[in-house]
């Protein structure tokens, strides 16, 4: 009889862990069909089937945001450094008819402005400039010495620019006198006398814009004075859109724009007054030029920026060159 209950309660005890097993495996079953669920339905957090890796929010951390600021703050300033070279010029054109022979004697007056926009801080960046001029190699400038630390003829200088300062600033300033052979602009004139008794006088004047000018001549007055040897009652002008003064006795043609490598013509007509003057003599018509250009300089000075040792920065440049001419040649 003791046999046969424990066998009884053995056989009992072996159905009750099957039991268990089989709800254990029924409930595994359950979660695992869940968490599959969760993966196709999306109804549950990522944390819910055990992946626990920190949601991408799109903002950086504190430490991340540091770390940009690190990698900015370590890059050099961006320095955008506006020049500006003008000169105001006057030039006696020699009176010759080949034009390989033809120079002019000129004067220059020149300043160098600056203007700097910096990506820096509360300060711009010194920076290294040089001025030259490969035609005249003489160092003759003048600089500012509030900006400017100068270390010698023909050196890299040092510019500081304040940053408060947003406009332009005087860099250098410069003068010289010197012969130049190929000029912005060429003039030319010729007069000649006809008639049966050579009483008519005939004026021609050829303005010729340079093929080496990068850009176009602007604003040309033209001048041509009358000598007292004719009689101005009679001047008829012949070419362009001119005018005639009789109180000053000069004409004047204007010229809005001359382009590079253009020319333009003006003429005139007028009776000469033969008492006054001999029979082969010519009557002198001396011409007077005035133009701007906001493409070119009459000098070839040139401006050389560097970065200096030790102040690093991104530079640059742009250089914008103008010029006023007054140009005269002789009768």
């Amino acid at each position: 009889g003791t046999s046969s209950i424990c066998n009884l309660w053995h056989n009992r005890r072996i159905d009750y862990l099957h039991t268990i097993i089989s709800k254990m495996k029924s409930t595994e079953s359950l979660h695992v069909d869940d968490d599959f669920d969760s993966l196709i339905y999306r109804r549950t957090s990522r944390s819910s089937i055990g992946l626990h890796e920190k949601e991408d929010t799109g903002v950086p951390s504190n430490s991340q945001s540091a770390s940009i600021q690190r990698s900015f703050s370590a890059l050099p300033p961006k320095l955008n450094v506006k020049l500006f070279i003008h000169e105001e010029v006057t030039s006696m054109q020699e009176k010759k008819h080949a034009l390989d022979d033809i120079s002019c004697h000129v004067t220059i007056e020149g300043t160098v402005h600056a203007q700097v926009i910096s990506s820096g801080g509360t300060k711009n960046p010194p920076f290294a400039f040089r001025i030259s001029d490969p035609d005249y190699p003489e160092d003759n400038y003048q600089f500012n010495p509030n900006v400017v630390t100068y270390f010698g003829s023909g050196e890299f200088n040092t510019l500081n620019l304040p940053k408060a300062v947003l406009g332009q600033v005087k860099v250098a300033s410069y003068r010289r006198s010197v012969t130049k052979k190929f000029m912005p602009i060429l003039v030319q004139s010729k007069v000649v006398r006809t008639g049966p008794h050579l009483e008519t006088c005939i004026l021609a004047i050829q303005i010729r814009s340079n093929l080496k000018n990068k850009g176009s001549l602007k604003g040309l007055v033209v001048t041509c004075a009358v000598p007292p040897t004719v009689n101005s009652k009679t001047l008829n002008i012949t070419h362009g859109q001119g005018a005639f003064d009789d109180l000053k006795r000069v004409i004047r043609w204007n010229v809005k724009e001359l382009p590079v490598g253009n020319s333009t013509f003006f003429g005139a007509e007028v009776e000469v007054c033969l008492g006054n003057i001999l029979i082969d003599e010519m009557p002198k018509f001396p011409v007077l030029l005035r133009c701007h250009s906001s493409a070119d300089t009459v000098s070839s000075v040139e401006v050389d920026l560097k970065q200096i040792e030790g102040s690093p920065a991104t530079i640059t440049a742009q250089t914008n060159s103008s010029f006023r001419l007054l140009h005269r040649l002789p009768s």
